[in-house]
């Protein structure tokens, strides 16, 4: 129980570092729910089924079930596309499906009326869905304080990744490790 206290003050001190450097204001629950997704994600594997799968199933399910799997997409595509925005560079799917992924189970979670019992973090979800992506870069700015810089092969599949797509995400990306879109276009130099 200490381990878990100490992980989640650490990651408290972070998460709060993160929202003001990314000038991210929100509530105190919706912060200590990124807290805990992040102690809670350090602790575990990530589950590797298919996010649309894991979605699929969700919709199949009854209500308490289905708020659980959606949760489950929800934190799963939060913290992958945030913390593991480097992986995308070497993956068939984009960070862009993470996050539409994320921000629609998120929605659903939000959601109120028939069918749907009241959830006390609804708000939260909410709040998570409607600005799901400046909580990825919260969460990448994270990632970039607690892990290692990518590796120059890492920019050049990033780049590639650019030229073929045109991803806002990529270049974004791009412009963080230094490769600045020429005459401020869209395109990185």
């Amino acid at each position: 129980m200490e381990q878990t206290a100490s992980l989640e003050a650490f990651f408290q001190d972070v998460v709060d570092r993160a929202l003001r450097a990314e000038r991210v204001e929100t509530s105190s629950l919706t912060e200590h729910y990124l807290v805990r997704l992040l102690a809670s994600y350090s602790r575990q594997p990530i589950d590797e089924t298919p996010l649309a799968l894991k979605l699929l199933g969700a919709f199949e399910a009854a209500p308490r079930e289905r708020r659980e799997r959606l949760r489950e997409v929800g934190d799963t595509s939060l913290f992958v596309s945030g913390f593991w925005t480097d992986s995308f560079g070497r993956r068939a799917v984009d960070v862009d499906y993470y996050i539409d992924m994320g921000g629609s189970a998120y929605g659903q979670l939000a959601r109120v009326g028939p069918g749907w019992q009241r959830d006390p973090f609804g708000d939260v979800y909410g709040n998570l869905a409607e600005n799901f992506v400046r909580f990825v870069a919260v969460l990448e700015l994270v990632s970039r304080w607690l892990m290692p810089t990518a590796a120059p092969q890492d920019i050049i599949r990033l780049y590639e990744k650019w030229r073929q797509t045109g991803s806002g995400w990529a270049a974004r990306r791009l412009a963080a490790a230094g490769v600045l879109p020429q005459n401020g276009g869209t395109r990185p130099q």
